[in-house]
């Protein structure tokens, strides 16, 4: 376990326009706009007490299109967990997501020790979904993946605390422990951006956050993932 004074890292990794910034406000802030703004790079400090204990996070969220790989290197080399994604509708940011897969493989050894999730955007545009679950789950299965998935949706606020629960359980606490809100020691974000500051809104709702060092993989690999194809209620999510 790392010291909890230590900040707790957590690098959103993903093409450009797939939600990376639109899931991390809906979780944070609990809002969601449909107006596309390009990120270089932004920060978000938050600190919470998490059953007691103290806990220092620093969100990073990158943007989609790096224009320097040095600045991605950077970014994967300093994180303490990871979070993947891309938009079910375009298959070209599933792709992305594979070869980012790769870039963290190259720049750090012990990949499948770091807390990974691999996250399904716009469940909310279902019709128009070009990515399987399976096809998802099948790469992740035959990649060792470190990490877990589910699909979520920014826009209707469907399965985003399911990603921070998810990164929590590879820290091998059981879900049946997980409280069901943290307290939040403090509102004060700290938001930095290499373009422009930003004055962020006050959150409007404490989140619910989790600590994040080392784990093993969630994905079992006694067998095949399977896909339980059904209707799904907007409260229950799937996570594999």
């Amino acid at each position: 376990m790392a010291d909890m004074d230590q900040r707790n890292r957590i690098v959103f990794l993903g093409a450009g326009r797939v939600g990376k910034s639109s899931i991390l406000k809906r979780f944070l802030h609990g809002t969601f706009s449909s107006e596309y703004k390009e990120t270089v790079e932004d920060l978000y400090s938050r600190e919470y007490d998490v059953q007691g204990n103290h806990l220092k996070v620093d969100f990073l969220d990158t943007a989609g299109n790096i224009a320097f790989p040095a600045m991605r290197r950077l970014s994967i080399a300093n994180a303490h967990a990871f979070v993947l994604v891309y938009s079910l509708t375009n298959e070209a940011t599933f792709v992305e997501v594979k070869q980012l897969w790769e870039n963290i493989k190259e720049v750090r050894e012990n990949y499948q020790e770091i807390p990974c999730v691999i996250v399904a955007n716009c469940i909310d545009m279902e019709n128009n979904r070009q990515v399987e679950k399976f096809d998802a789950l099948n790469w992740a299965y035959n990649d060792n993946l470190g990490g877990a998935f589910v699909e979520v949706s920014a826009k209707d606020d469907e399965c985003i605390t399911d990603i921070f629960k998810i990164l929590f359980e590879q820290l091998k606490v059981p879900r049946s422990k997980l409280p069901e809100k943290f307290s939040l020691l403090t509102r004060r974000l700290s938001s930095h951006s290499l373009e422009q500051s930003d004055q962020e809104a006050e959150p409007k709702t404490p989140p619910e956050e989790k600590k994040f060092f080392r784990s093993r993989s969630l994905i079992r690999r006694g067998s095949k993932p399977k896909v339980k194809r059904s209707s799904r209620n907007k409260n229950d999510c799937e996570v594999s």
